[in-house]
């Protein structure tokens, strides 16, 4: 359903200011309500109509070798100056390219929530993996980062078969593309769900989003799974994993996170294991350095150096592509409307479901 449709319902305000105002009070309040329904959302949307959704996109999208995504995505900033410049040459008579703005961001906001953004408002991952998702005590945060950092080392000493060097992962980004869902093949059963039409590209705009410090991202619209190109390598198959988490209907960063953590240490290709180990040991150090820096500095010597001069990429790339805009200042606005309180820190979040899970394993 789009806004000319939403209109039909309300005909006396069709084509008026009045009408896009109230449409507009009608999406606030739908989406609200939404938000507060995870039964009905997740009962619903997210196991029945979203599926479907999803796999129709990536199928379509999946006919391009290039991103249909990205191209939309500049189609529609260039459609906005369009309208913005029209609005400013013909100031005196505005109404017409304000409704023409409104009506826009309305339509894309309700494709949006139905093609992919409802799943904001699911129930959460824990419960579906039957995880006991409590505040994690320190003695378990130093535990878990123990576990993580000596698969880190022994994965490290494994590909490289020197402690002092950095992975170096062999393939061309197109193979690990292809690769990445057979991380989702190897945990189906523990998360009840199967990958079907991957749809993983490269993003056309790489240089762009490497000064917005994004090295991954979903399009909602199309479906498509889109990866930093220029990325320090090593790091690309968890990255790659965990925007196929959210292709499957998990939004919040801290379960895209821990989902693409998952798939990449059960992935049969040792070079997955290690990108998932060193992104959730990253999580893990963060946390711990937050908390006590004395226990962060002891862990942190305990690291092979080949492990450390993986990490100095990824910094290295970070200074490289500084910018003087913080542009996780938006996207942190952007997750807390979507019922991420944390916003940005949602990421790091997935220290919680790691811990858990890690735990519910030793159990086990």
């Amino acid at each position: 359903m789009n806004l000319t449709g939403i209109m039909k319902l309300f005909p006396r305000y069709k084509n008026s200011f009045s009408g896009h105002l109230f449409i507009w009070i009608f999406t606030i309040l739908f989406i609200q309500v939404a938000a507060h329904q995870p039964d009905v959302v997740e009962s619903i949307y997210s196991t029945y109509l979203y599926p479907v959704i999803a796999v129709i996109n990536r199928w379509l999208a999946r006919l391009f070798p290039f991103s249909i995504g990205d191209l939309l995505y500049f189609w529609a900033v260039m459609y906005l100056i369009y309208q913005f410049i029209l609005l400013l040459i013909y100031i005196k008579k505005p109404l017409r390219y304000i409704e023409n703005i409104s009506e826009f961001l309305l339509k894309t906001i309700w494709i949006f929530y139905l093609s992919w953004g409802f799943n904001y408002f699911r129930k959460p991952l824990s419960e579906r993996l039957h995880l006991n998702q409590q505040k994690y005590t320190m003695q378990q945060l130093v535990q878990v980062t123990d576990s993580v950092l000596n698969r880190a080392n022994r994965l490290q000493l494994q590909l490289t078969e020197n402690d002092t060097v950095a992975v170096e992962v062999p393939y061309a980004l197109d193979r690990i593309l292809q690769k990445t869902p057979q991380g989702y093949q190897a945990i189906e059963k523990i998360i009840g769900l199967s990958y079907k039409v991957p749809c993983i590209k490269k993003s056309m705009f790489s240089k762009q989003i490497s000064y917005m410090g994004v090295s991954g991202y979903l399009n909602p619209f199309t479906g498509e799974a889109q990866v930093n190109k220029l990325y320090p390598k090593v790091f690309l198959p968890d990255i790659a994993s965990h925007e196929v988490a959210h292709q499957l209907g998990f939004a919040p960063e801290n379960e895209a996170s821990f989902l693409g953590y998952l798939a990449s240490v059960n992935h049969p290709d040792a070079y997955f294991n290690y990108s998932g180990q060193i992104n959730a040991l990253y999580y893990l150090l963060r946390e711990l350095k937050k908390n006590d820096k004395k226990l962060f500095e002891n862990f942190f010597k305990k690291l092979h150096k080949g492990v450390v001069k993986n990490f100095k990429q990824a910094n290295e790339f970070n200074r490289r592509y500084q910018f003087p805009i913080n542009f996780s200042t938006g996207y942190d606005a952007y997750l807390k409307l979507n019922k991420q309180k944390s916003g940005i820190h949602s990421y790091n979040e997935m220290v919680g479901l790691l811990i858990a899970y890690e735990l519910s394993e030793k159990q086990n």
